[in-house]
Formats: C-alpha cells, structure tokens, sequence
C-alpha cells in the first residue's frame, strides 16, 4: 500500500486523446479522469514533451511509483515501444523505448515501475477484476471503435496464444471475413461505409444514432444490418470458445439497443450472459492497476 505522499498515474492513451487517472493509494481513485489532447501526429519530441507534461502536472510533489500505459497496438509491450506505423498516429515514436524518453526528461524516472498493456486486455481486465464479469471462469471481450479490439479471458487469466476459438493473441481484428477482415467490417468506418452505401450520406455514427433516437427507419435498418453483420464475425468464436459472459465496450456500446438484436438472440440461445460496458477509459484503468499489484 501506498503511503499519502506517493501517487501511481494509469494512461489510457488513444490515437486523438489520453485519458488520465490518479491513484493515490491502490484502488482509491483521488481525481476525476483529465483528458488532453494526444498529439499522436506530432513529432517525437512533442509527443514525448506532452507525456512529461501531463506526468509532471498530474504527480505534483508527490513521488510518482508507479505508471501503467495502455496503447493500441502494434506494440512491443514487454519493453514499452511503439510499433504502429503508417496509420497518422504516433508514427515518430517507432521502435523507440517510451521509459528511455522519459528518462532523458527526469532522471527520477529511474525508480518508477512502469508497466505496458494493450488497452484492450486492460480494459478487459478491469471488467474482471471490477466489473460484472468477475463472477465468469471463461470471458470474451470485444471493443468496437477504429478497430474490432478483442480479449479472451479463461480461469482469470488473459489467453495470448491460439487455441480452440481463440485466434493467436486473443486478437480478432484481422480474421478473414467476407472481402477483407473483421476490422474492416467491425469498427467506426466499416459503420460508415454501410452508412453511406445505404443512406447516400456520410454522417457519423453519433449522429446515426440521435437519429435512430428520433426513430428515422433508414438509420434504424442501417444499424440493424450493422448487427447482423456483427453476430456474423464474431459467432464462430462464440460457438468455439463458449465463453460464459461477452463484454461489449467501446463508444458504439451505447448504441447497442438499435443495433444489438440478433447478438442477444445468439448470446440468449447458449446461455451466455452478455454485459455492456461503456466507460471502457475506467476499466482500462481498473486493469492496469489489478496488474500492477503483481509486480
């Protein structure tokens, strides 16, 4: 246990923003979320200047402990670099050690713990660890934002390898489906595209849903079709794996009465317990810590 001088700082860092959470004790949420600005198409020296500042900010003068970061991947994780390329976010930072940086910035880092972990495995440990799924031997996760971001969870522990149902890393954003892969298909823009291919217009997936609200039939039929197309990826996973719970998190998650149908309907004839979980930033964050407490 942390004593009232330290502090541990949970990053959950996205392509456009980084949230932020303070722990002044394990468990004990001292602050509010701060949220800043990514910089992620900056240069290298900006975006690890704005990393030491938002550290520098949130620590005050307290020692800082311990720090968890949860990316998206690619991602060395073990040793805390940056492996996305070519995707207009932190494309500067390749190949290069996010703990090294720091340090050139403050020596004192030398003595922070600093953990990295695929911000969808955080997330999904965070349900387990806080959420309604802790009470589930075998747990399937899926986020639904920029991508199809997955987490399969056995026995409480995180399975990163192939197995029955489960795809190597747990990860099954690039399976094979229809012309192309999941991602292409499961995410914001595989959203957009049945949209635009059904409605003539290119609005977002806010706006679609305020006009599901408004119980416009085109958004509705736009959204249901995008559930059909969900339960069409994921459902050889959900018949190989037989999870007990499927989490659902990611903004889209709210959206989930216009387009969840047929995915209750698949859940509902195994007996799986399907669970919504729309601050996906704080679980995040839940997991990070849960992970923490082992090093």
């Amino acid at each position: 246990m942390q004593n009232n001088n330290e502090c541990c700082l949970l990053f959950d860092v996205g392509g456009t923003g980084i949230k932020v959470g303070v722990y002044d004790t394990f468990g004990e949420l001292s602050d509010e979320l701060q949220e800043y600005p990514s910089k992620a198409e900056k240069t290298k020296e900006e975006i690890f200047d704005n990393f030491y500042k938002i550290i520098l900010e949130l620590k005050g003068d307290k020692k800082l402990t311990k720090i968890g970061f949860a990316f998206p991947g690619p991602f060395d994780f073990a040793n805390g670099i940056s492996l996305m390329k070519g995707i207009n976010k932190y494309d500067a930072i390749y190949g290069i050690s996010i703990r090294d940086e720091l340090l050139k910035r403050d020596n004192s880092f030398a003595e922070t713990q600093m953990l990295f972990l695929h911000d969808i495995e955080a997330f999904a440990r965070g349900c387990y660890s806080c959420g309604e799924a802790a009470d589930y031997d075998s747990i399937m996760c899926l986020c639904i934002g920029t991508g199809a971001g997955s987490c399969f969870i056995k026995n409480g522990q995180v399975i990163k390898y192939s197995e029955k149902g489960v795809p190597d890393n747990g990860w099954i954003y690039n399976t094979p489906f229809r012309e192309g892969i999941i991602d292409d298909y499961v995410s914001v823009r595989g959203l957009s595209h049945l949209t635009q291919r059904s409605i003539g217009e290119d609005i977002d997936g806010y706006e679609l849903y305020l006009r599901c609200l408004s119980m416009d039939p085109e958004a509705l039929r736009v959204f249901e079709a995008f559930g059909e197309i969900v339960v069409q990826a994921i459902a050889p996973f959900i018949e190989e794996f037989k999870p007990e719970a499927f989490i659902l998190g990611g903004q889209i998650s709210k959206s989930f009465a216009f387009f969840g149908g047929p995915l209750r309907k698949l859940l509902n004839r195994r007996n799986i317990r399907i669970i919504l979980e729309g601050n996906t930033s704080k679980r995040a964050m839940q997991g990070l810590l849960a992970e923490m407490k082992t090093l």
